[in-house]
């Protein structure tokens, strides 16, 4: 697969994974991402990295739930009741403690579920595409913040690759290298990678990298009046009913100012491509799938259909499930015959999974 049609099935899933409520769904969801996730090719550090994912999405679902049941709940059905202070009203209602009602925990519940599945669909397409790969992709104006994307997602695999080598080093020495010795282990991987972020800014600078004239005064004015602008818009479309109609204007005067900002700064920074990457017509049909999905759960969000939505506080009903709305989940999982028809990839000894790596979270 090519990396367009990766970035666009990442996209969808989230796209699909945050405009549903509905659990069933996103359960839907979160298991097609694992099997995608399976079949997508990947390297040993990506194996690490897809098994410490599913431990730190597992956590954060245990940690929503947590917080949902200190916060207290709304709802009929009261399972217990945690004893807490009594918060000001002046504080815009927050509660600590009191009845947990299972419809506190099912909300709860679901958004944990979004976040898990938007985390396991990140993991995958880190594991399977190159981030130099991704860095290609971008706009010559949003190369800058490519880049940061790029290294921000090769920091959970780099790290992990950090805390093998010192497991193994320490398993030389004779020491432990159990879970109960993993803590110890987190300020040497932390030093190791800002010791290389160092290394590569300082190699980056030295060579003048991305090195380009900064955007003339009428485009950096018109790129910061964009932010003002779509706050603008977005706080009279939702708050105020007479305010819609400026609204849109301030929509779109914040896009076409965004727009002003991102030509000027393309036309700075020239950017030569010897070679393009080729995009399969198989591809090319998945990522206009991946488009339509996507545009449907945004949409199916403001317009009710398909109807994703779930609402625990209605009386705690057991969630609908209807065809369209299984049929959009399960679009999530248009990867997963292209991958399985595809001839195996030659692994190198420097892929193969190691007994430590594998033992790692």
């Amino acid at each position: 697969m090519s990396t367009h049609a990766w970035l666009a099935w990442v996209l969808m899933v989230m796209a699909v994974a945050l405009s549903t409520s509905n659990p069933l769904y996103l359960a839907l969801v979160l298991l097609c991402v694992l099997l995608v996730g399976v079949l997508a090719p990947k390297t040993g550090t990506a194996v690490a990295g897809l098994r410490a994912v599913l431990f730190l999405g597992a956590g954060l679902f245990v940690l929503s739930l947590g917080i949902a049941a200190v916060n207290g709940g709304f709802g009929g059905h009261v399972l217990f009741s945690i004893p807490g202070p009594q918060v000001p009203g002046w504080l815009g209602g927050l509660q600590l403690g009191g009845p947990v009602t299972g419809e506190g925990l099912v909300a709860a519940s679901v958004r944990g579920l979004a976040i898990l599945a938007v985390l396991v669909a990140f993991a995958v397409f880190n594991g399977a595409v190159s981030p130099h790969r991704v860095l290609r992709l971008a706009p010559a104006a949003l190369f800058h913040a490519g880049l940061v994307v790029t290294v921000g997602l090769t920091l959970l695999p780099s790290t992990i690759d950090d805390l093998r080598r010192i497991r193994e080093m320490r398993a030389l020495r004779g020491g432990r290298t159990g879970l109960r010795d993993l803590p110890p282990l987190v300020v040497p991987a932390i030093i190791g990678g800002l010791e290389r972020s160092m290394r590569l800014a300082e190699a980056m600078e030295a060579r003048g990298y991305a090195a380009s004239a900064p955007p003339g005064r009428g485009a950096r004015l018109a790129g910061l009046a964009a932010v003002p602008l779509l706050l603008a818009a977005a706080w009279g479309w939702f708050y105020y009913e007479w305010a819609r109609v400026p609204a849109v204007g301030a929509t779109f005067l914040g896009i076409g100012s965004l727009l002003l900002w991102a030509r000027a700064a393309a036309h700075r920074r020239r950017t030569t491509r010897l070679a393009n990457e080729p995009v399969p017509l198989l591809d090319r049909a998945a990522i206009g799938l991946s488009v339509v999905a996507a545009l449907v759960a945004v949409g199916g969000r403001a317009t009710g259909w398909p109807d994703l939505g779930y609402n625990p506080f209605a009386g705690l009903q057991w969630p609908p499930f209807a065809f369209d709305g299984a049929l959009l989940a399960l679009a999530t999982a248009w990867p997963a015959p292209l991958l399985a028809a595809a001839p195996a990839p030659a692994i190198t000894p420097s892929e193969k999974v190691s007994p430590a790596e594998a033992s790692l979270p």
